[in-house]
């Protein structure tokens, strides 16, 4: 969404570190990191309303959006009347692709105070268009709130009480038994709502920053960091119409998970995902942070080269894998590509302990087998890599080698 008057979606998010999916929602117990630009999150998606169709009236290709992107919001309502006019149709084709969906809610209190009133609107609109919250691939439903437009100006909405959100996201939530998540951002709360961010605490947020480079939106006071970064107003996308047939601008998001885990809070589990055809280790490189970051932080350690576990790509991991590299004889460039994970991972079975234990545990919940990463190789984990080698089509074992270590990081 962009910020234009009546259309304007922020989104505030909860970040992914040592997290779990809780009713739908991935839940954050880290702190948030500042240092990733949105290029390093490769789980990317956008979203619209009718201004992404005004310019030309014609429809999004929602299956040339669909080879770009994982996701997708839609505007559906705004106060207690207002319906989008291409939410219907929107929804309907998205429904068809492999985009991961859900529709959103623009909070406007000039229409009514009423939080019971606007959800209700909200939820017979999205009910009508076929959105039930937990059909595979539909994304929870999400809650817009940010300023208001007036005579050209972004102002805070005077009519706007805590209270009325906390109503809105209640009933909603209790209408689709999937946990809301709230778009928005810190500047709001902090000018707009007295800093006090409490309304939103255990919600998912979808937080706006544009512009901004490696400097990530700001967590939200007394809610938390973002799980969904919205990065640009402006971005052309391929399948959005524009002007004389060329690629029309959308506003462009990322996930900060894996698409396991989006897969997962889409109600698509892991045993829903097609079988690949082959598997290629994937090149890891300085500026990421990934749960593959972590992955490689943790085989250096068990490769003699003890490195921080962090999930984040940044001088020191650069210093360890170069180190790795030269003692292995490989170039030493600090990117963590085919010939380094081959030589980096190792095999690992029942009875192992230790930091490549541990690695493997991170991908296997990474991968929606989900497990507790305590760095022993028991009963437990042996079951949750036969049960990913089942998926995968190889051979069911319970023990890790090269071929399922390249399955499990090339998601």
């Amino acid at each position: 969404m962009s910020m234009r008057p009546s259309h304007a979606l922020r989104l505030t998010a909860l970040g992914v570190a040592t997290a779990s999916l809780t009713g739908g929602a991935l839940l954050a117990t880290a702190p948030q990191s500042a240092a990733a630009p949105p290029r390093s999150y490769t789980v990317k998606g956008i979203d619209t309303s009718h201004h992404n169709h005004d310019a030309t009236g014609k429809p999004i290709d929602w299956k040339r959006v669909a080879q770009k992107n994982a996701f997708t919001f839609l505007k559906a309502t705004q106060g207690s009347r207002y319906k989008d006019r291409w939410f219907a149709r929107d929804f309907k084709t998205v429904s068809a692709t492999s985009l991961m969906r859900a529709p959103y809610h623009f909070f406007d209190p000039k229409s009514t105070r009423d939080g019971a009133a606007q959800a209700d609107h909200f939820i017979r609109t999205v009910r009508a268009a076929g959105y039930s919250g937990t059909k595979p691939g539909e994304l929870p439903p999400v809650l817009d709130v940010e300023s208001v437009w007036v005579k050209g100006k972004e102002v805070c909405p005077k009519a706007l009480r805590a209270g009325q959100l906390d109503i809105f996201l209640k009933r909603v939530k209790s209408a689709f038994k999937v946990t809301p998540i709230v778009y928005t951002r810190a500047s709001f709360v902090n000018d707009c709502m007295a800093g006090k961010g409490q309304a939103f605490k255990g919600y998912p947020l979808w937080l706006a920053r544009y512009g901004s480079g490696a400097r990530e939106p700001q967590s939200v006071p007394g809610a938390g960091p973002w799980t969904f970064w919205q990065y640009t107003e402006s971005e052309r996308v391929p399948g959005v119409p524009g002007p004389k047939n060329t690629a029309g601008t959308a506003d462009r998001n990322v996930y900060r998970g894996t698409l396991a885990q989006l897969r997962a809070m889409a109600n698509l589990g892991s045993t829903s995902t097609p079988p690949r055809p082959g598997t290629s280790w994937p090149t890891v490189k300085p500026g990421q942070r990934s749960v593959d970051v972590t992955t490689v932080q943790l085989l250096l350690t068990a490769r003699g080269h003890a490195t921080k576990a962090d999930g984040v790509f940044g001088p020191g991991t650069v210093a360890k894998v170069k180190a790795f590299q030269k003692a292995q004889r490989l170039t030493a460039d600090g990117v963590v590509g085919p010939s380094t994970w081959s030589r980096l991972v190792t095999t690992v079975k029942t009875g192992s302990k230790g930091t490549a234990v541990k690695a493997l545990q991170h991908q296997l919940t990474a991968n929606g087998h989900t497990i507790i990463a305590d760095g022993v190789y028991g009963s437990a984990t042996t079951t949750k890599v036969k049960a990913f080698q089942k998926a995968q089509h190889l051979t069911a074992d319970g023990i890790a080698g090269p071929s399922t270590w390249a399955a499990l990081v090339s998601r």
